[in-house]
């Protein structure tokens, strides 16, 4: 809908499974509706999604559909790297929610804690109200879902390696770093190609 009023091609558009409750969304840009509404799917059911420009068409894919058979070795493959991490930035350890029977028009919240983390970083919590038609069922899932997805560190990493053509931004790829082995995306990607070296600029983050 967004793209026909915008006159914009749409590309491949993968089904989420999930339909957002209804909303109103005002004095925002269309970057930010489009992305509250894959934020409140993730949330729901733990599924992540790339929203990408792929050669003039708006596309939406699934991170498993993204998914490149390629390790960048740090030990081997790379000239320089940078790693850090940080909770500065949608970290949570403590998700609350809270939701109002339709009905009887009671307030019920929901609480999910990690008090492994709580005790590393202290309490970081994030409160929701969420939509009406929620059941109690749904409310704890949505918790629940929240917290495995924010209850981690930010990882930022910047190398400088060896190229690959059929790498591009919003591309996962494996990356094997001090000693660990993790699945990355790939935010941004610069291809360098000059007296037939072929070098790669990432920015990736972990997920």
């Amino acid at each position: 809908m967004i793209c026909a009023d915008f006159g914009l091609q749409v590309g491949s558009v993968e089904e989420t499974n999930y339909i957002i409750p209804y909303r109103i969304e005002e004095n925002q840009t269309i970057f930010d509706i489009i992305y509250t509404a894959l934020d409140l799917t993730k949330n729901f059911n733990k599924k992540n999604y790339i929203f990408f420009d792929d050669f003039g068409k708006i596309s939406l894919k699934s991170y498993e559909n993204m998914k490149l058979p390629v390790l960048i070795d740090t030990n081997k493959y790379t000239i320089n790297y940078f790693h850090t991490t940080s909770i500065d930035k949608n970290v949570y350890n403590s998700i609350k929610v809270s939701l109002k029977n339709k009905k009887t028009k009671i307030i019920s919240t929901y609480l999910e804690e990690d008090n492994t983390s709580k005790s590393k970083w202290g309490t970081l919590r994030k409160f929701e109200r969420l939509p009406n038609d929620f059941n109690s069922v749904q409310a704890k899932n949505y918790a629940k879902n929240l917290l495995s997805i924010s209850n981690k560190l930010n990882e930022k990493i910047e190398i400088v390696c060896f190229g690959n053509e059929k790498v591009k931004g919003g591309n996962i790829i494996n990356l094997l770093i001090d000693e660990k082995l993790k699945n990355v995306l790939v935010e941004e990607c610069t291809h360098i190609i000059s007296n037939n070296e072929h070098i790669m600029k990432l920015n990736l983050t972990s997920i």
